[in-house]
């Protein structure tokens, strides 16, 4: 399952913090990492198990590990007479 993960690591940490960090998500569990907005945002996204999702939680580095999902507007609807 795809899932968004956020992480402690702010923009001024060099690129071997980074690394770091990719390499503890990829031991935990986590495939496809895609780490486009990990030094601007502290977020990247990944595949995992979902019976990995905990081990992820416990890693010291992640704040949050959000699955992906579409979000839809609810439409108005009037209800008829």
């Amino acid at each position: 399952m795809l899932v968004h993960i956020t992480v402690n690591l702010n923009e001024a940490e060099d690129k071997a913090a980074g690394e770091a960090v990719l390499e503890l998500l990829h031991r935990a569990g986590v495939r496809d990492i895609d780490s486009k907005f990990l030094h601007r945002y502290g977020l990247v996204s990944g595949d995992v198990d979902p019976d990995q999702i905990e081990a992820i939680e416990a890693l010291a580095v992640v704040q949050a590990v959000e699955p992906d999902g579409s979000v839809s507007a609810l439409s108005h609807r009037r209800s008829r007479p």
